[in-house]
């Protein structure tokens, strides 16, 4: 059993810092309410609030860190904390979910790390933070609550089963094929929204004016020239977030890591997995590329609490190999049954009828407006014909042993495969126009979030459909 101790002092460093800028808006409000000649004008107002703002929160985030007590044993993390309401809690092996660990750069400068304990429960308490301490003592209160035993000092360390890395020029290639060219743009335009009402009429006017000017040729020049740059910022961000990737399979875990300013450590426990997903983004499916997941049970509410990286780049061909070393559990399927063909039709009519009717609309606007080239968006109908006829060929699904797979596509080509074991339900769903055709949904539900989680194919043979459900449904 450990002595009741405190996290690194650097703690309240890091909490007052975080709080400044909140500190700031406070500050501004206050000065402004101030009497111009309290503390020598707006400035000076300005100033000693902020240091007032600042000096509370300092002493708060010391006499938060004070009161934060925590020891471990065998089994058990205790917490005490609270600086006017004691609160007291012990947190067993056996209601932890997972633990994970992440450091900044400033923490990585001190040695520190966070250490997130998960639990099962979908509230505030099923999270705790300690968010300073060493890495040897994150490691120790991983120890004692993972093992059933202490390690002996003379004990060998753990050695992985397999290990995968991503490295070299492959970084670079799940980089630029990430898709996340265009998170730069979607920034710049939350900004925007931000700001627009405070931007003056006559600068608006002299922007669009100014825009109006330029030739058409340099216009698309400058629209492309800012394209590639967003694509090169966000494929940097990309590498950076994701150097130094590795996944480890151990007797009962994987271990993953990845970052460099952020390093991340997470382990997935292997009975908290429920499914494993391979996806093929429009960018990586011409060149054979796709990113792995896995579904993780009790991590909470939040997407990324229960989705979990399994692997950002692996070529398709690589896949079953992957699997083999990393989870054997699971396998592709060798056949799989596809889509009937008078089921086409459907998945044609879902991708083109909203494209259709939003060109409508657009186009009558247009007209009605005077903007030339009014048919111009009827060349979004092409995009919405392949995208329903790729949805219809990729579709299939397989049940081989105790797995079932299914293969879909939304934008991204996905397969998911699942246990049996692991699927809460199976049911097969028919609207009245897919009765009379003979198609069912097949709908393949399992634990995930709080709410649950489902995955579906529409539009199967129904006798295909009933005997996924045999296979379900049979001992």
């Amino acid at each position: 059993m450990s002595d009741l101790r405190r996290q690194h002092p650097l703690l309240i460093l890091l909490d007052t810092g975080r709080g400044l800028i909140s500190n700031l808006s406070f500050a501004l409000i206050i000065a402004i309410s101030l009497p111009d000649d309290m503390f020598g004008g707006f400035i000076g107002n300005a100033i000693v609030a902020l240091l007032a703002m600042f000096g509370l929160s300092a002493l708060f985030n010391v006499l938060r860190w004070y009161f934060f007590l925590y020891r471990y044993e065998e089994g058990m993390v205790h917490i005490r904390q609270g600086v006017l309401f004691k609160r007291e809690r012990t947190i067993k092996r056996d209601r932890v979910q997972s633990m994970n660990t992440n450091a900044n750069v400033l923490q990585q400068a001190f040695g520190l790390v966070t250490l997130q304990i998960k639990t099962a429960g979908v509230s505030v308490d099923a999270e705790v933070n300690l968010r300073a301490v060493s890495k040897k003592e994150a490691e120790s209160i991983k120890e004692h609550l993972y093992a059933k035993e202490a390690r002996s000092e003379t004990e060998p360390v753990e050695v992985p089963k397999a290990s995968r890395f991503l490295q070299g020029r492959d970084i670079w290639l799940a980089a630029l094929t990430s898709g996340r060219f265009m998170v730069l743009f979607s920034v710049v335009a939350v900004v925007y929204a931000q700001v627009y009402e405070y931007i003056p009429q006559s600068y608006l006017d002299q922007a669009v004016e100014s825009l109006s000017t330029i030739p058409l040729m340099v216009g698309i020049g400058i629209a492309l020239g800012l394209f590639l740059l967003t694509w090169a910022l966000s494929a940097i961000v990309f590498v950076i977030q994701f150097a130094n990737f590795s996944v480890r399979r151990f007797e009962d875990r994987l271990e993953i890591s990845w970052g460099v300013l952020k390093k991340n450590h997470v382990t997935v426990k292997l009975h908290r997995l429920q499914a494993v997903m391979v996806y093929q983004g429009v960018l990586r499916q011409p060149f054979g590329l796709c990113t792995m997941m896995v579904e993780v049970a009790g991590g909470g509410s939040k997407e990324q609490e229960r989705v979990s990286l399994l692997h950002p780049l692996i070529r398709r061909k690589e896949v079953e190999g992957f699997l083999r070393d990393i989870l054997p559990e699971y396998h592709l399927p060798s056949c799989s049954v596809v889509l009937p063909k008078r089921a086409l039709r459907r998945y044609l009519f879902r991708s083109t009828v909203p494209v259709a009717l939003l060109t409508g609309a657009i186009m009558i606007a247009f007209y009605f407006w005077g903007v030339p080239y009014s048919w111009v968006p009827l060349l979004l109908l092409a995009p919405a014909l392949l995208l329903g006829l790729s949805r219809h060929r990729n579709g299939s699904i397989s049940v081989e042993g105790d797995q079932l797979s299914l293969r879909f596509r939304n934008v991204s080509l996905v397969q998911v495969l699942i246990k049996r074991s692991h699927i809460q339900s199976l049911s097969l769903i028919a609207n009245p126009f897919q009765r009379l055709a003979g198609l069912r949904t097949a709908q393949a539900s399992f634990l995930s979030s709080p709410a649950g989680k489902s995955y579906s194919l529409k539009d199967l043979e129904a006798e295909d459909a009933q005997a996924v459900r045999d296979w379900y449904s049979r001992n």
